[in-house]
């Protein structure tokens, strides 16, 4: 994961918002710190459930991110920001080179760690070493079934009809801060996908670095809440 992209002071951002809400003259700057700015941002719109979180949507915050395609998918079914995702219309290459032993199975395709696992009840299971090589027999069987329809001329819309969900694939997601919050509180709650919550404690320290004072705010007080951000 990678940031590509960010607003500048977007506590500051968010305090001029704000500001503007009740300020009789205009003001697009203001001399104070983007500490501070948090600061005022968190005592003015979060503390006590105040729930005003519109000025907090000024400021947005872009992400390179690559993951699993199912874990993809989740995210994107929060329609929270913009999503533009590595087709598999276009760039099916790796799996080619996976199928022919250029590219390692494994370089291609995700399988969860062996360990011990909690399912969204909080019924446990084992996934061991054992399962994860059968994954990775799986996902080289349907490369190499791929491979071989595009061999033949199918085209790539059609031949990845074949592949198993597991493959990696790469993004760019934009959300503002009240976004990304949401999403760090629907996705590091107990009951989501393992990968999911893995992928959000990285998405969390981007957010951290890029709004401390908010951020600190929402951890100590709606973290593992799930709470949708009004």
């Amino acid at each position: 994961m990678e940031r590509v992209a960010a607003t500048e002071l977007p506590q500051q951002l968010a305090y001029l918002a704000l500001h503007t809400d009740y300020a009789e003259t205009f003001c697009p700057s203001t001399a104070l710190l983007e500490d501070r700015c948090g600061e005022i941002a968190v005592d003015s719109l979060l503390k006590g459930d105040r729930g005003h979180w519109g000025p907090l949507e000024h400021a947005s915050l872009s992400l390179a991110l690559k993951a699993d395609h199912n874990t993809m998918m989740q995210l994107r079914t929060h329609r929270l920001g913009s999503f533009d995702y590595q087709s598999m219309r276009y760039t099916g290459s790796r799996i080619e080179k996976a199928a022919t032993g250029e590219l390692p199975v494994d370089e291609v395709f995700y399988s969860r760690p062996p360990g011990e696992y909690r399912d969204r009840s909080g019924n446990a299971y084992t996934w061991t070493a054992a399962d994860q090589e059968e994954d990775w027999a799986i996902a080289l069987s349907s490369a190499i079934d791929y491979r071989n329809r595009r061999l033949r001329g199918v085209p790539e819309e059609h031949a990845r009809g074949v592949l198993i969900t597991s493959y990696f694939q790469n993004g760019i997601v934009t959300f503002n801060a009240r976004g990304w919050l949401h999403l760090l509180e629907m996705r590091l709650k107990a009951d989501a996908q393992w990968e999911v919550r893995a992928l959000m404690q990285l998405v969390e320290q981007q957010v951290q670095r890029w709004i401390p004072e908010v951020h600190n705010w929402w951890s100590s007080h709606r973290r593992h809440k799930a709470r949708l951000a009004p």
